[in-house]
């Protein structure tokens, strides 16, 4: 009976789930008859899945380890399965799936001991999410018998139940990005498409980046409403929290997952991220401009006199340097990028004030973006009314700034003036005149081409092309005859190349073509000062004053040169002038102290070593000028 049975089925397509204890395995008909003239009945082979070690239990993982797929191939009933056999009938089976059929690509040797089979690979082009088929050909029939493995089996069915069970478990504690992470790992593997859990993921995904939002709402109303905070945490909080919503916003749609940003399940969260990106960035703003307020509003206010006076000192000479610090020639800079000093920085951070000071800096640059004047409308007038109060010219510094990237620039050039009148900082002097110079060079229409032929000598230099370098200014020089600035860079680069003698002559053009070129009549002094040739000095310094450079800075100088060429009542009378531009200078005093000194004209000298002590007790100088005087005194001399 059971032979007629088996022949009814020959060559008629069989579906069968047939399995042991652990694995799947089907039993496959092999041929019709057996044994001596084919007296026996079919042999009938078991068909299990394995792999390439026999591990048990089988995974998703063990399943895909080695090169083949592997079944375990054993004979059902008492017959025992031998070479022969293998090479004659077993090899004849393939699997058939997708029109494709794939044969056997390795035999392992014939077990014989204990469970007498063999293990078979079949190429990997077999796909275990789909039902495939065992086939072996018998005469003109076919046995066949499909097999259909659960989906512990498929490749990767361990990592997308781990992948899943984590996001899951993210979920139910609430921490949203991490369960939006792993589900996102599952739905970027495409590998993972063939899982029905995939379906569910892209649906659990929403809701975390739902809970994601409701969450980052919640805190933001939380931090608004803590009286503990002060602005400064608000602030800091609501930072950490906008990315949220932006997140939200920007990453819940993906086209590549068919996730679009109108879909019924995600069109609400957005709108809802969106209204409160809105909010929290306008209540954001809001806190901000009290903060800004509460740090800078004193800035603006001034007073050197009132309780915060030494500080308003300290920010307005630090704000002065560092707007002083722009390149002015760069037209086309996005944002003002300024430098103090590393003393200036210190200060600032002794006495806590560097959250006012980035703070200023931060507003001004909003302002210079918004192309209206840099500096907060009521801070020049208020800082003009503390002008007198300060040593230099501060209020004459910034106004100039101001002025000039403004586009006022008549306005710009008349506070450089006054700058130089009463400064007797050396550098800031120096800034100012390469703004004047960037104005006049403006105001004179100096060709862009020649400008371009300056920065072109700069890298030439960097490179170290000093021929090169010295040709590129040479030629601008023969194209703009005119150009005080181009002689002047000339002379610097004659300086740096130790040619003072060509370096002299270039300063001398440069101020014979502008005839307000502080920093070149101060170049060329420099260069005579240097050599001791004090007559030569005072020429230098005698035509910038007949110019009309009636300035600190020219007047000190000259006393310098009356007095290196023996001349103390020339020196005294140009000192005193120096004073009179700016009765605050230190060193002015000093100089006059040691002229009158000079000439024993001692109770002089002594009155301004005191000066010099009463503007500054903290230097060193005056007071050991005057202890020497004392000495002298003493001594009778």
């Amino acid at each position: 009976m059971k032979s007629r049975f088996l022949a009814v089925l020959a060559g008629i397509f069989m579906l069968a789930w047939v399995a042991n204890a652990q694995n799947p395995s089907v039993q496959l008909k092999i041929t019709e008859k057996s044994g001596f003239l084919g007296m026996g009945g079919p042999r009938i082979m078991n068909f299990e899945l394995s792999n390439q070690n026999h591990e048990q239990p089988l995974t998703s993982t063990n399943v895909h380890s080695g090169p083949y797929l592997y079944f375990l191939v054993a004979p059902v009933g008492d017959w025992l399965l031998d070479t022969d056999f293998v090479n004659e009938s077993l090899s004849k089976v393939v699997i058939y799936q997708n029109q494709q059929k794939i044969p056997i690509a390795w035999k392992s040797e014939l077990i014989v001991a204990g469970n007498n089979s063999i293990l078979l690979g079949f190429g990997k082009t077999v796909r275990l999410d789909q039902s495939f088929v065992f086939q072996c050909p018998l005469g003109e029939t076919t046995s066949q018998i499909e097999m259909k493995l659960p989906q512990e089996y498929w490749p990767g069915y361990e990592q997308v139940v781990s992948l899943c069970q984590q996001a899951d478990s993210a979920f139910t504690l609430k921490q949203y990005k991490t369960g939006i992470t792993k589900y996102e790992q599952v739905l970027g593997t495409e590998a993972y498409q063939i899982f029905p859990q995939y379906r569910e993921v892209k649906s659990k995904r929403t809701q975390c980046y739902d809970g994601y939002y409701n969450e980052s709402w919640a805190n933001f109303q939380a931090v608004v409403a803590n009286a503990q905070y002060d602005l400064k945490q608000k602030i800091a909080h609501i930072d950490e929290i906008i990315p949220a919503f932006k997140f939200v916003i920007d990453s819940l749609p993906r086209a590549a997952w068919s996730i679009g940003s109108l879909d019924p399940a995600v069109a609400p969260i957005i709108e809802h991220s969106n209204t409160a990106m809105a909010q929290v960035s306008s209540t954001r703003d809001s806190l901000q401009h009290a903060l800004d307020d509460q740090n800078i509003h004193w800035i603006i206010d001034g007073s050197s006199t009132g309780k915060n006076g030494y500080l308003f000192s300290y920010m307005i000479e630090t704000l002065a340097s560092a707007f002083s610090s722009l390149n002015f020639s760069d037209t086309t800079a996005a944002t003002l990028n300024m430098k103090i000093s590393d003393d200036l920085q210190a200060r600032l951070a002794k006495y806590n004030l560097v959250e006012s000071y980035t703070t200023f800096l931060r507003i001004c640059n909003e302002r210079f973006q918004s192309h209206v004047p840099i500096f907060p409308i009521d801070f020049l007038p208020n800082l003009k009314r503390d002008s007198i109060s300060f040593p230099l010219p501060y209020y004459d510094m910034l106004k100039a700034v101001n002025d000039y990237y403004y586009n006022n620039m008549a306005s710009a050039k008349e506070e450089i003036l006054k700058v130089f009148r009463t400064c007797y900082d050396a550098e800031l002097n120096l800034r100012f005149d390469l703004l004047r110079q960037t104005i006049v060079n403006h105001e004179q229409g100096v060709s862009p081409d020649v400008l371009k032929m300056l920065d072109e000598a700069s890298q030439l230099e960097a490179k170290r092309d000093v021929a090169g370098t010295l040709d590129k200014y040479r030629q601008i020089t023969l194209v703009a005859p005119n150009f005080a600035y181009g002689f002047y860079a000339l002379g610097k680069f004659y300086l740096r190349t130790s040619d003072q003698i060509r370096a002299t002559y270039s300063f001398q053009r440069a101020y014979q073509l502008d005839t307000l070129f502080l920093t070149a009549y101060r170049e060329c002094y420099m260069q005579y000062l240097k050599q001791g040739n004090y007559k030569e000095m005072i020429n230098v310094l005698a035509t910038a004053l007949a110019k009309g450079n009636d300035y600190w800075e020219i007047n000190y100088n000259l006393g310098v040169a009356y007095q290196g060429d023996a001349d103390p009542a020339r020196a005294i009378q140009s000192f005193e002038h120096a004073l009179q531009l700016n009765p605050r200078s230190y060193t002015t005093n000093i100089q006059l102290g040691l002229v009158h000194q000079s000439v024993k004209n001692y109770q002089k000298a002594r009155e301004y070593f005191n000066n010099a002590i009463g503007l500054n007790p903290t230097r060193n100088e005056a007071v050991d000028y005057l202890t020497k005087l004392n000495d002298l005194q003493r001594q009778g001399k």
